[in-house]
């Protein structure tokens, strides 16, 4: 067999899976996938970028999960260096079979598990996550208590999607540090900040590196089947944005938004579209460090309940395709800037950045308040 720079992409593709099956025995080829009967998973992979300088080579995996339970593909990037790109790519195999994979199949074992559970507006939902997990450190730090940090929040960022996993990394080169807390794939900045403030505050600090990976699942009991996509979701976002741009009064604001209710299928997406999508444009292209909350008001009463915006499934949805608008669409300055100034949270920077005193990056937003009826539900 030629070396391994000189395979095909789809024969290096094959190794690298091959792999990933001798540090997570149990599956079986599907294509040029591996599927695991047992867990009913596949697992695919795609490659990212490589480089190389003198001796040392770079190389970026993209391992990509489906699962009936996962309503989004969970894709997890691992990078990694090594000698030649043969080494490189294996030790990206061998750290997502280590750090992830043995821990998504471990979320399917139904012994040995502990329970959270979630509030989500007074409904109860309950959720399993393997009670022992495996661990990534390295370095010469003593390894962090990734999960101690956050368990008592999670409960928290967790509502009525049938799986949720998070991811968290820390990182201490001496002079930089560097935290993540990911919800399927998305960074939650006060979660995030939970670790900053639990791991670099440490006495006896030395460069390291810690990753975890968890999947938490719902119990059949308490989960209840969503009537909507994330497709949906997305098609209903590109016509409220198509629309949303056009405002640029009271009277275009309010024509706008009729036509926005007529052609929504139900009350709680209406809202949360004409809510939630001025926001994330604001977030998106003026980048500012968000906050994770979101706190429902009811008939304009007071606020009876706080959630995270990983608990309302539509948030994310909408993140993804406000994305996918900006590239298919390429809207105007004119309409971008229509947009921005349907955000609160936009008001609130330009008013701050009066001041220049202040910095953006420096600049922490209180959790997005948004008005609904006592028929309001979340999905």
């Amino acid at each position: 067999m030629p070396d391994f720079e000189h395979l095909s992409p789809p024969q290096q593709r094959k190794e690298l899976l091959s792999a990933v099956m001798e540090h997570c025995p149990g599956a079986v080829w599907e294509g040029d996938a591996l599927h695991y009967p047992g867990q009913a998973l596949r697992v695919a992979l795609e490659f990212g970028q490589t480089g190389s300088q003198e001796d040392r080579f770079s190389a970026q995996l993209l391992f990509i999960l489906h699962h009936d339970w996962f309503d989004e593909e969970l894709v997890e990037s691992c990078a990694s260096i090594g000698h030649s790109l043969e080494e490189a790519m294996k030790a990206c195999a061998e750290e997502f079979s280590e750090s992830v994979l043995k821990s998504v199949l471990a979320s399917f074992d139904d012994t040995h598990q502990e329970t959270f559970t979630a509030d989500v507006m007074n409904e109860k939902h309950i959720f399993h996550v393997p009670d022992e997990i495996p661990v990534m450190h390295k370095g010469k730090g003593a390894p962090a208590d990734l999960f101690g940090i956050i368990k008592d929040k999670i409960s928290g960022y967790l509502g009525k999607k049938r799986a949720y996993w998070v991811k968290l990394y820390s990182a201490d080169m001496g002079d930089k540090q560097f935290c993540e807390a990911r919800i399927n794939g998305v960074v939650y900045p006060d979660l995030t900040d939970l670790l900053y403030q639990e791991i670099f505050r440490r006495s006896d600090r030395q460069i390291s590196i810690d990753k975890l990976f968890l999947l938490f699942t719902q119990d059949s009991a308490t989960f209840k089947p969503c009537p909507f996509t994330k497709q949906n979701v997305g098609e209903l976002t590109f016509m409220t944005l198509d629309l949303l741009k056009q405002i640029t009064d009271e009277t275009s604001r309010q024509n706008v938004t009729e036509e926005i209710r007529k052609f929504c299928p139900e009350y709680s997406i209406f809202v949360e579209l004409i809510s939630f999508l001025p926001e994330i444009a604001a977030q998106k292209i003026v980048d500012f460090r968000d906050n994770d909350g979101l706190i429902p008001v009811i008939n304009r009463g007071k606020p009876e309940f706080m959630l995270k915006k990983s608990q309302v499934r539509s948030y994310g949805y909408m993140e993804d395709a406000f994305d996918q608008y900006l590239r298919k669409r390429v809207p105007s300055q004119e309409e971008i800037d229509n947009l921005l100034r349907l955000s609160s949270k936009f008001e609130v920077i330009i008013r701050a950045m009066q001041n220049d005193e202040v910095k953006i990056q420096d600049l922490r937003l209180s959790e997005l308040v948004y008005f609904v009826n006592e028929h309001y539900y979340i999905w």
